[in-house]
């Protein structure tokens, strides 16, 4: 058997040959010109998004790594299969599908099509949801995502790190092996020497599975019996850690900052980006994450300008996303992002001195300000509809 020096000389030569082969070793990130920074999504990383409250973690996380994972996988089958685990502690499962319906929407469509969650249930009786949109969440473009996601995507019931641990340990065992070694050791008590079984490593079913553990938010996670929830949230994370290096798992836990970090004081200091010290119940997810992205919503603070873009023109509609820890890596990287929380939607924001790109997104954002989203929906709806008509699937 290999010893643990080749076994890892060998694992490097085959992510190298991967990728010289048209393989891929992570999902790369939407963000492209971040991607020195943040480069995608990792097999056996553990990643943690945090932020203040009603800053948009959830829809960053959302943005990030679900629907990113899931576009990557639905167009790269040869390449990777993808296996999410969704723990909502927070939002029903049919709102985390109503925001996936409406950034499919908007995505399909080439960002033409943009209607809320809040559109898509007709909540106000003056834009009742269009009929064409109906139709176009039927077409077969549509029902093979929603197909894929269900495929990909399993809502989980758990609530405690216990009950989640059993979870994902019966999916490892049924989805590959667990390679033991034996090895000698010496009673305390008796001096005889003895021979175990040692966990050595674990041999999946199939390498290209990303498995993705998301917990939103882990504040919420149900405590275990006799402990805190401070307790709680670090035997979740000490599970984590381990599915991550026994597995290979990739856990992404939301975590929200503190109200100490978001009060007047914090405000009046300027120390309104998220940090370990300012996470919510435990600080132990820091230390055990490899990547710790935070996020910052200037317009929360009422700042006029923030890094030296125009908070008063963008509005809720900025935010800047900041790799606070990085295991491996340089941290401090800080991208500026165009947010459309009606879609779900972000995009990185080109650099506060090119104005005459920067006017094009204060231009986007009047335009949207002045009209209801289904209005900017119900014309292009009717477009998509008839270009699927012409789509494959129809000939």
């Amino acid at each position: 058997m290999e010893n643990l020096i080749e076994r890892t000389i060998k694992h490097i030569k085959a992510r190298r040959e991967k990728v010289l082969n048209g393989g891929v070793n992570c999902i790369p990130s939407p963000l492209k010109k971040f991607r020195k920074d943040f480069v995608g999504i990792e097999q056996k990383k553990y990643y943690l998004v945090t932020a203040h409250e009603k800053s948009g973690k959830t829809q960053l996380f959302s943005y990030l790594f679900l629907y990113n994972a899931l576009d990557f996988a639905f167009k790269n089958p040869e390449k990777i299969r993808l296996k999410v685990f969704y723990y909502h502690l927070e939002e029903d499962e049919q709102t985390i599908i109503l925001r996936y319906m409406s950034h499919l929407l908007y995505i399909l469509s080439n960002k033409k099509t943009r209607i809320s969650v809040s559109d898509l249930e007709s909540t106000n009786e003056e834009q009742v949801l269009s009929e064409d949109i109906l139709k176009l969440l039927e077409t077969p473009e549509y029902k093979e995502r929603f197909a894929f996601f269900e495929k990909c995507v399993e809502f989980m019931e758990s609530t405690n790190p216990s009950g989640i641990w059993f979870d994902l340990n019966a999916y490892a065992d049924s989805h590959g092996k667990s390679i033991y070694v034996e090895e000698e050791y010496t009673n305390r008590d008796t001096g005889e020497v003895k021979k175990r079984k040692k966990f050595d490593h674990y041999e999946a079913d199939d390498p290209d599975e990303y498995v993705l553990i998301i917990a939103d938010h882990v504040s919420l996670l149900t405590q275990e019996r006799g402990m805190s929830l401070r307790e709680t949230i670090n035997k979740y994370s000490e599970y984590m850690v381990t599915l991550r290096n026994k597995f290979g798992y990739t856990p992404i836990a939301i975590q929200q900052q503190s109200t100490e970090t978001s009060d007047l004081e914090a405000f009046k200091a300027n120390k309104i980006r998220p940090n370990t010290p300012g996470l919510s119940d435990s600080k132990y997810t820091a230390r055990d994450c490899n990547t710790m992205l935070g996020i910052v919503n200037p317009f929360k603070f009422e700042i006029p300008t923030y890094l030296k873009y125009n908070i008063e023109k963008f509005q809720d509609n900025i935010r800047f996303l900041e790799v606070v820890i990085q295991r491996g890596g340089v941290a401090k990287g800080i991208a500026p992002l165009f947010f459309d929380g009606a879609t779900c939607y972000f995009t990185q924001l080109p650099d506060y001195k090119e104005l005459t790109k920067i006017s094009k997104y204060y231009e986007y954002l009047d335009k949207i300000r002045q009209a209801p989203t289904s209005t900017v929906s119900m014309f292009s709806a009717v477009k998509s509809i008839k270009r699927i008509i012409n789509y494959k699937w129809f000939k």
